[in-house]
């Protein structure tokens, strides 16, 4: 059996897309959904998956764009399966949201998505992610120097039900289930824009790499992803239970955390702020996260702003987050300053 079905098959038996299940297909046209299609697509008589196929046209491109959508929609109708679509302003919602273009469209992506899934009753929404984004996104990680969550690349699930089968298939061996097929698939013109990283990255360091390469660095990714699931199930049992969400503050346990690893200090930290961030943004650097780590780390009372708009505070035992706007007692917009300053550092009883 070619290696795109087997990746299938060993999702529906790990309970990726459970045998039986409602499945949403994320199908761009490009060669990698293509593949993602017609595979479940014949295995639906062994895995009895109910298939839906979802495209979602993200405003751009043009006419280009439009002929995407009308090659899935035809795909859709020769394999007899539901198809749905959403069209979005990808390049409006970037610059309302102050994102790049790639995570604006990342963004509308994934609602759309979502919002078609439960369209449709589909708690799983399968996309087509493969072993050299894996990769791809690895060597951008370890280029802006981040952290065990983002070296360890796309996570095979999502608590959104988002799930990625297909992360240990290659490019060419999707490329070879097509042809076998003889199926056709749509190109994206815009992969070519050097001035997105993961387009030149893809030309510039991924193209050099030989098969062998890529294998060593895909079981690397693999071994980083499998720390980073342990790291969460330490964090949901040990972490976690900890922290208290109010409605305009995150409190975790101080020394709990100081005692921690640094990953779980990491992690914990992201969660705290998460409830602060602005849509589609990470509420914090990594700079400003490393900062924070070293402080909860030392002992000390502190005061921390994460670009002016998030405060973290360590009192003795407590450690709380807030919007720093909330914590001045100052209008909102009061703060936006990109910059990060610690307005103390001291020991102070909790009173």
């Amino acid at each position: 059996m070619d290696t795109v079905r087997e990746a299938l098959l060993v999702a529906a038996e790990k309970g990726l897309m459970s045998r039986g299940a409602s499945v949403l297909l994320a199908v761009s046209g490009g060669a990698d959904s293509i593949a993602l299609l017609y595979g479940a697509a014949e295995l639906v008589p062994t895995t009895r998956w109910t298939l839906t196929v979802a495209h979602v046209h993200h405003g751009w491109r043009g006419r280009e764009a439009d002929r995407d959508l009308t090659f899935v929609a035809a795909h859709a109708r020769r394999l007899g399966l539901p198809f749905l679509s959403r069209r979005r302003d990808a390049r409006a919602e970037s610059r309302r949201l102050g994102l790049s273009p790639e995570a604006g469209a990342r963004l509308v992506r994934y609602e759309a998505l979502i919002e078609m899934g439960r369209e449709v009753g589909a708690w799983r929404i399968a996309t087509a992610h493969q072993r050299e984004d894996r990769i791809e996104s690895y060597l951008l990680a370890r280029e802006r120097k981040g952290g065990l969550a983002s070296l360890a690349g796309p996570r095979e699930s999502r608590a959104d039900g988002v799930v990625r089968p297909m992360l240990a298939v290659s490019k060419a061996q999707i490329l070879q289930f097509l042809a076998t097929r003889g199926l056709s698939f749509r190109r994206d013109a815009s992969n070519g824009d050097l001035r997105l990283d993961r387009n030149r990255l893809r030309r510039n360091v991924l193209a050099t790499l030989g098969e062998g390469e890529r294998e060593a660095i895909a079981r690397r990714i693999e071994r980083l992803a499998l720390r980073r699931d342990q790291l969460d199930r330490d964090f949901r049992e040990t972490i976690w239970p900890t922290i208290v969400i109010g409605r305009n503050v995150v409190i975790a346990d101080a020394r709990l955390l100081e005692r921690s690893m640094a990953e779980l200090r990491r992690r914990a930290i992201f969660e705290c702020a998460v409830p602060f961030a602005e849509t589609g943004k990470s509420p914090l650097t990594g700079r400003e996260r490393e900062q924070i780590v070293r402080l909860l780390a030392g002992g000390a009372d502190f005061r921390f702003e994460a670009g002016r708009l998030i405060r973290f505070r360590r009192r003795g035992e407590r450690f709380e987050v807030r919007r720093a706007s909330e914590a001045c007692g100052r209008k909102k917009g009061n703060n936006r300053v990109a910059v990060s300053v610690i307005v103390g550092d001291r020991r102070e009883s909790l009173g």
